[in-house]
């Protein structure tokens, strides 16, 4: 199994955030009330269409790898599946329906492959849950991106918490390893402690990572050589967000004690970059 979460709950997940996604570009029933034009102001620089192009690309994407079923070589093609949507004119609910079709191909993809069958993997060749739990984070981050540029902070649909401490994980245990490999070290040495308001629902996949409480999980991102500490503690929601670039260290429900100043200067070199 790839991740805290089992196969079935991740697909159960997947689905639920695409349905998101277009429920969010379905403007509560009125598409017209959505601009595809808009800014989306967690993803600089891009627009609810360039959101939406790079979103229903991505999940292709991952679908792809697993129908292709090379653990040597990524798939080919992203290209063309970005030309493919919908120009900007054509209004939301085109650009609606084209997500949604991708989005329905790569679960359809991931239903159909056996979990552990070869895939390409950013980590080398592996298995075709990775693509699973990899396109399931990838919409729950966008699919905020998408709610908080329609409707800000209070539109965002919350994240269910098992899903959440997998967006942690899956964050510190395989996307941060492959990226800080090529960038300095680390300022400080970050703890994260995610608080958990309904422990006994994670029991969905892995042991807890180094809980030392009862309702608590923790993850380190080591920094450099004699770098100081930082702990951040609070939900897990909100420590994905932070991890992914989405809040600041002053969101609410964080407790930050140690270093802060040099959790500040990491956050804003960017964690994901």
């Amino acid at each position: 199994m790839s991740g805290r979460l089992t196969r079935e709950r991740m697909l159960d997940a997947v689905e639920a955030q695409a349905g998101l996604v277009r429920f969010a570009l379905a403007g509560g029933g009125d598409p017209g009330v959505v601009d595809p034009a808009a800014g989306v102001g967690s993803c600089p620089g891009w627009t609810v269409h360039d959101l939406v192009a790079h979103l229903g690309t991505a999940n292709w994407w991952g679908g792809a790898n697993v129908r292709e079923g090379n653990p040597e070589a990524r798939a080919r093609g992203m290209r063309g599946v970005m030309e493919s949507a919908p120009p900007i004119g054509e209004g939301v609910s085109a650009l609606a329906d084209w997500y949604a079709g991708l989005a329905a191909e790569a679960i359809r993809s991931y239903t159909d492959t056996a979990p552990d069958a070869p895939a390409w993997t950013f980590a080398g060749p592996g298995r075709a849950d990775y693509w699973l739990r990899r396109q399931l984070h990838e919409t729950a981050i966008h699919r905020w991106d998408l709610e908080h540029a329609l409707g800000g902070p209070a539109a965002t649909t919350p994240l269910p918490e098992d899903v959440a401490v997998d967006t942690v994980d899956e964050f510190c245990t395989a996307m941060y390893p492959l990226t800080s490999a090529a960038r300095p070290p680390l300022p400080v040495t970050i703890r994260l402690r995610a608080v958990l308001q309904a422990p006994e629902g994670l029991a969905t996949g892995a042991e807890p990572v180094g809980a030392s409480d009862p309702g608590v999980l923790e993850w380190v991102l080591p920094g450099g050589d004699g770098a100081p500490e930082v702990e951040v503690v609070g939900p897990p929601e909100t420590l994905a967000l932070l991890l992914w670039g989405r809040v600041r260290a002053d969101a609410a429900g964080l407790e930050i004690a140690g270093d802060r100043a040099g959790l500040d200067a990491a956050l804003e070199a960017g964690l994901s970059a």
